[in-house]
């Protein structure tokens, strides 16, 4: 690994709005004085200043201020060989997407990453040699024992796709079974009925910023928390947005509309 390689991918991922965390050279552990990704940060001040003196640390990802989910295969127990889990899942019909964003780890195991806005996880050998987890993880271009974690042709987290239903679906530990339209043709829409209903509609190109907007206004409108309307604009943008802003875009709409509404002014 290139000197200071991990304070320029850290300083990266900042400037996009995600928040990351040291790690010691060569290991998955942080520094004395980092409480790991509870302390995961997206300040470069902070950043700069962990790396500063350590030009070989590692770098973490914290996942679930970022909305993300890693499904890690390991391939290195032969007892639980993830490979033989996803063959096997993949008979059932239940396919990881190969065009998200997918890393290599140090270990020889693959790193698939997807949208995800569940509850924080971390559940080991949901599937023999496959873990789920939404709270954090090691990121490229970490090294361990002179492997480096690598992106697969050349992609970045801006590839990354949505987790798909079937494992959402393990992880609520349910499966949800849509009524039909029919059930509520005969139910007169309320305001919040028809909010809902616009905004799974969703938006393209061209007025993304003003339709964001308009949203996070009739969140408050409703009466919705500022912590509900910030984690809903990010599930709406991700999820009926096309294609979704930057995150950075995101969190200026956010904080208009909450000075706003602070101000009381409509």
């Amino acid at each position: 690994m290139k000197e200071f390689a991990t304070l320029d991918k850290a300083i990266e991922l900042a400037q996009q709005g995600y928040t990351v965390y040291p790690l010691i050279e060569n290991t998955k552990k942080p520094p004395k004085g980092v409480a790991g990704y509870k302390d995961a940060t997206s300040d470069q001040n902070t950043i700069f200043a962990w790396f500063k003196n350590s030009p070989y640390y590692n770098l973490g990802l914290r996942l679930d201020t970022s909305h993300l989910l890693v499904v890690d295969v390991d391939i290195h127990d032969s007892t639980k060989n993830g490979k033989d889990s996803l063959m096997k899942l993949q008979r059932q019909g239940k396919t990881l997407s190969p065009d998200t964003y997918i890393e290599k780890t140090a270990g020889g195991g693959l790193h698939y990453f997807f949208k995800y806005t569940g509850d924080k996880v971390r559940k080991i050998d949901v599937w023999p040699g496959i873990d789920l987890l939404s709270d954090f993880t090691v990121i490229a271009p970490s090294e361990i024992n002179g492997k480096q974690y690598q992106p697969l042709d050349g992609r970045t987290l801006a590839d990354v796709k949505p987790a798909p239903r079937w494992l959402v679906d393990k992880l609520t530990g349910q499966k949800v079974n849509w009524p039909s339209e029919r059930a509520y043709a005969t139910c007169q829409k309320k305001y919040t009925g028809r909010l809902l209903d616009e905004m799974v509609t969703g938006t393209t190109q061209g007025n993304r910023n003003a339709w964001l907007t308009k949203i996070a206004g009739r969140m408050f409108g409703v009466g919705a928390s500022p912590k509900t309307v910030y984690n809903m604009l990010s599930v709406i943008n991700d999820s009926f947005v096309d294609p979704a802003l930057p995150i950075k875009e995101v969190n200026v709409i956010f904080q208009s509309i909450l000075k706003r509404e602070s101000k009381g002014v409509h």
